[in-house]
């Protein structure tokens, strides 16, 4: 099942859980090491989601409380919860990970919790924050201990550990032995020298595999379909030999391409799409760095260009200064007007 659909639930647990926290006046750091210990948060980074837990029962078994305690969910606890998560689902690392890069007390300090922000910004933040410091030289400095006594602990030899202080590209490629020993020195989960989690990123629901084709257009349909009411008011019929869906009476055709999968050029997607044509880019397989990734998109003529993404979904038009006219919310604002008639 795609896990995903029920990131709600999710951040409805996890603000239960901050603002238990923060009301019984747990310090910051309780409160991370509560989280990360937690049956609930090992399955969430284990791509696993117990659908019938609630808030309640959720702070029960992260706080080990006597009895199912009744939460009044903070606005602080809910910003916090949709702050780390989407850190986590982004970009797919533990939430050791996160706290390490991000405690919770220099989180609250950095923004102002009343203050509605794009996760945007939190996320270009944490980047810089990252890109500041490798992974083990985190650990060893806020452990306080030295790449002499890491080696001593461990049998890992200076030079070893010196290289993975230089980048994490090293220390991701570590021999599991490694990064049993560094984990238990520095009382850490092995997942967090993991570059990636891969959550909620289940390749045989994502369907990267090109065998898969048909259903990753249907499941590609299916989000440009809610997004879009103008699809979903034509009767368009799946033509896989043509691996294209199409509406008999308006001419009309979707056709939904991947990056990962098809690989396709602009010249490649100009002779695929024309005026009569929604063209689909599902685009699962990895995060964006930079919407620039996708300005090409602009040069296909088409009825529209529509980017479904991890997070979000866009709608792209063509000979414009800008290059994204908007995010999801855009496209409900869209498809909202034309369920009313408004132009």
């Amino acid at each position: 099942m795609i896990r995903a659909f029920y990131k709600e639930n999710i951040i409805k647990c996890l603000a239960a859980v901050f603002t238990y926290g923060l009301n019984n006046g747990m310090s910051p750091k309780s409160i991370e090491e509560h989280i990360t210990s937690s049956t609930f948060i090992n399955d969430l980074e284990n791509n696993e989601f117990d659908i019938d837990l609630s808030p309640e029962r959720c702070v029960t078994e992260v706080y080990k409380c006597q009895h199912n305690p009744k939460i009044d969910i903070s606005f602080k606890g809910l910003f916090l919860s949709e702050s780390y998560l989407n850190l986590f689902f982004f970009f797919n690392r533990s939430f050791e990970y996160l706290f390490l890069y991000w405690p919770l007390s220099l989180f609250v300090e950095k923004y102002q919790i009343y203050h509605e922000m794009d996760f945007s910004n939190i996320k270009s933040d944490f980047i810089k924050e990252v890109d500041k410091t490798p992974l083990l030289k985190k650990l060893s400095t806020d452990r306080g201990i030295k790449i002499s006594e890491i080696s001593r602990l461990t049998g890992i030899s200076v030079n070893t550990l010196e290289t993975y202080c230089r980048g994490d590209k090293y220390i991701y490629s570590a021999a599991n032995d490694t990064i049993f020993k560094l984990s238990k020195l520095f009382g850490v989960k092995e997942n967090i020298f993991i570059s990636n989690l891969a959550v909620y990123l289940d390749r045989s629901i994502y369907l990267f595999d090109k065998s898969n084709q048909d259903y990753r257009n249907y499941l590609a349909f299916f989000f440009a379909n809610y997004y879009d009411l103008r699809i979903n008011e034509k009767e368009f019929v799946y033509k896989p030999n043509e691996n294209c869906f199409m509406d008999k009476r308006s001419g009309l055709k979707i056709i939904i391409v991947s990056h990962e999968n098809d690989e396709l050029s602009v010249s490649q997607l100009k002779d695929l799409a024309d005026e009569k044509t929604y063209l689909i880019v599902f685009d699962f397989g990895h995060y964006y760095h930079s919407l620039e990734d996708y300005a090409y998109l602009k040069e296909i003529n088409c009825v529209e260009v529509m980017l479904i993404t991890q997070e979000d979904v866009f709608i792209i038009k063509k000979w414009v200064a800008r290059e994204i006219t908007d995010t999801i919310n855009r496209s409900l604002i869209i498809r909202a007007k034309i369920a009313s008639g408004a132009k």
